[in-house]
């Protein structure tokens, strides 16, 4: 199903159903259908389409802005109710119904019901045309964003899972109000907290000329709430979204496969990039997947372990951590670190070396962690792997450049004649 605007102008050959030769536009949002005939105020609209025994139903909205029509809002809608599509009883009965609303009963409303129909069934049938894999374009730059350091993608699902108390909502609301810094149409829906909250987080962390993030309180499940979301995001013409969290918006247990496939089948059908804010697996592994059904891992194509620093001399600042457990699109990406400094008025998020960190820089690469002890100078294999935890084996592995810490190490000679690794910025120093 096409999730854009697809405009079909039918043109004056089409039928004249009482309303002169109006032209009809036809809309596909994907899910969403919409026959409007121009200079008539008549629009058809049908959403929360459904299938069920071979019978597609949705809600039918019907508006008119003849003189004289029953209209029940400003929007001019005269009939708002659930509609068989398929099924031509339906059809003849809702057009009678029509008829006495509308006041206007020199309009064909079964035969502009007929049309309707029958261009929502084709599209149905139809769904999204089979392409060429060879001829589509290459994701581009432009295919991800970029947070301090954290990546994101604009067209998939992201997800960061972590223990109470990381800041992940925190966190959230300081990378849509990033976006939406940069000119992108961002949606916050939440399932834990409130709209005057996030409000008062919102201004802590950006002050007085806050970013303008759309927000929206949900109350049920996901797949309950995926039609009214779906059209915020087209109505409101939305880049990207966050959700806060998934174990208040899963519509069942979430150890359970088929409750993960749901949740994900609604988010795609929403149609944009977002990110997920989870809970931790309490397992003895919990820092690799979020807790619930491996689907949850499985549906994202990155997910991110949210990690909190041990305690700072400073009780305003916290550190977390954030550890790259998988990415679809290419490489794991390296660990990310945020401090957060709350004031009295203000709350100040800057990037964080982890590495200063220690229960933060025990979950970095071996690599990563030499890198910093190195910096003050060399170290013998031994000194170094003491410092770090590590065996003496996997520093010399390190060292020699396999993994990703290739080319950053060279071996120099000590004064004592002990072999030292150094940084190689260092050696050439």
């Amino acid at each position: 199903m096409n999730t854009h605007a697809d405009h079909i102008n039918w043109g004056n050959g089409a039928k004249d159903c009482g309303v002169g030769a109006a032209t009809r536009d036809f809309v596909d949002l994907g899910n969403r259908y919409i026959l409007g005939l121009s200079g008539t105020g008549i629009e058809f609209e049908i959403d929360r389409l459904d299938r069920k025994w071979g019978e597609l139903t949705g809600e039918l909205t019907v508006r008119c802005a003849l003189a004289g029509a029953r209209t029940i809002d400003a929007a001019n809608t005269i009939s708002v109710a659930r509609f068989a599509v398929s099924d031509l009883r339906a059809r003849q009965e809702r057009a009678k119904y029509l008829i006495a609303r509308s006041k206007a009963p020199t309009i064909d409303w079964y035969g502009l019901l007929e049309e309707f129909c029958g261009r929502v069934l084709a599209s149905e049938r139809t769904g999204q045309a089979v392409v060429h894999l060879r001829d589509l374009a290459r994701p581009g730059p432009d295919e991800t964003f970029d947070v301090d350091g954290l990546r994101l993608l604009r067209r998939h699902p992201v997800m960061g899972f972590g223990d109470g108390g990381t800041l992940k909502s925190y966190l959230l609301t300081h990378i849509l109000g990033t976006l939406a810094q940069r000119g992108l149409r961002v949606l916050y829906a939440d399932w834990e907290f409130s709209g005057e909250e996030h409000r008062d987080r919102l201004e802590r962390l950006f002050g007085p000329q806050m970013p303008d993030v759309l927000y929206v309180r949900c109350d049920r499940p996901l797949v309950v709430e995926v039609d009214r979301l779906r059209r915020i995001v087209q109505d409101e013409h939305v880049d990207y979204m966050g959700y806060d969290s998934v174990t208040f918006a899963c519509p069942g247990r979430p150890e359970d496969a088929e409750v993960a496939a749901a949740y994900y089948r609604a988010v795609r059908s929403i149609g944009v990039g977002s990110l997920h804010i989870a809970h931790i697996n309490k397992s003895e592994n919990g820092d690799q997947k979020p807790f619930g059904s491996a689907f949850w891992h499985n549906g994202s194509r990155a997910t991110w372990f949210i990690k909190r620093g041990d305690e700072a001399p400073d009780e305003r600042q916290v550190t977390i951590g954030l550890y790259n457990r998988k990415a679809n699109t290419g490489p794991l990406r390296g660990a990310v670190g945020f401090e957060f400094t709350f004031d009295a008025d203000r709350t100040y998020v800057r990037r964080a070396d982890l590495t200063d960190v220690p229960n933060l820089a025990a979950g970095l690469p071996t690599w990563q962690r030499m890198q910093k002890a190195l910096s003050h100078g060399p170290l013998t294999p031994a000194a170094l792997a003491e410092e770090l935890g590590a065996k003496v084996e996997t520093i010399d592995r390190v060292a020699r450049g396999k993994g990703k810490g290739q080319d950053l190490f060279a071996k120099v000679p000590g004064p004592d004649g002990v072999t030292r690794i150094a940084l190689v910025e260092r050696r050439h120093a």
